[in-house]
């Protein structure tokens, strides 16, 4: 995705204070939103989100794509995580900000969620989804057949998934490999061994990434492509920052 200019006008915007950053791995950063701005907000974790930061080099605000990570409307509080490889805008502006500092954002938007009536679940990506994810994970029941496909740079990225169910996680470390140039996630694709019945598949991270294992599934495993979300969130070769989305 290229990067967008905001809207000449964003009436539906909504600007909250930064109340807190905390460092969740190595690599990840969270930054939670507070203020009675975000009262009544229409967020559900796994959405995504319009933020608005500057760029440095223009010197206009620019728009990205986040996943809210998590959604509290009595504190009220919002939670986004962001991954720190990269020069983009909002990776510099999530190692540079402090609390107290505004953010300004549209949205959330996404239909996405898990069906509860499938057989299985299978969610993949890499650390840009993984936000989406946990989030996907925590709506499923505690009887629910699921597997986790997720692509870090290795054990410390490795985050708790908090779900109810017991899914099957496996962790692939592509280690000094760049963040979109390793195969472990599309050579774990192509190997997963898929339950039977009827399942619903999610991916996302890297385009390019993305886009062969959807192909691989399509047209040789035979996914029905309703049965199947992919979704590009970054391209590593586009200098911009990458957006965890959902």
């Amino acid at each position: 995705m290229r990067p967008q200019a905001p809207a000449r006008s964003r009436a539906a915007s909504t600007v909250a204070t930064v109340a807190s950053v905390r460092q969740v791995t190595p690599r990840m950063t969270q930054v939670r939103l507070a203020g009675e701005s975000l009262v009544g907000l229409a967020a559900v974790p796994g959405q995504t989100l319009k933020i608005y930061v500057p760029d440095l080099i223009s010197g206009r605000l620019v728009s990205r794509d986040y996943t809210v990570r998590d959604y509290d409307p009595a504190a009220p509080r919002l939670d986004i995580d962001f991954v720190l490889h990269g020069p983009g805008p909002a990776a510099i502006w999530a190692r540079r900000v402090r609390p107290g500092e505004p953010l300004e954002f549209v949205g959330s938007s996404g239909r996405y969620r898990p069906d509860p009536h499938v057989d299985w679940h299978l969610f993949a990506g890499d650390e840009t989804a993984l936000p989406a994810i946990q989030a996907y994970a925590a709506m499923l029941p505690a009887d629910a057949c699921a597997q986790l496909y997720l692509e870090v740079a290795d054990a410390a990225e490795q985050q708790p998934i908090p779900t109810a169910a017991h899914p099957s996680v496996c962790w692939l470390h592509r280690g000094d490999r760049e963040p979109g140039a390793s195969t472990v996630l599309e050579d774990a694709l192509r190997a997963v061994r898929l339950p039977p019945g009827q399942g619903r598949i999610w991916i996302a991270g890297h385009t390019p990434t993305v886009r062969r294992i959807r192909a691989h599934l399509i047209t040789e495993r035979g996914i029905d492509r309703r049965a199947l979300y992919a979704r590009g969130f970054w391209d590593r070769s586009i200098a911009r920052s990458v957006a965890p989305g959902g």
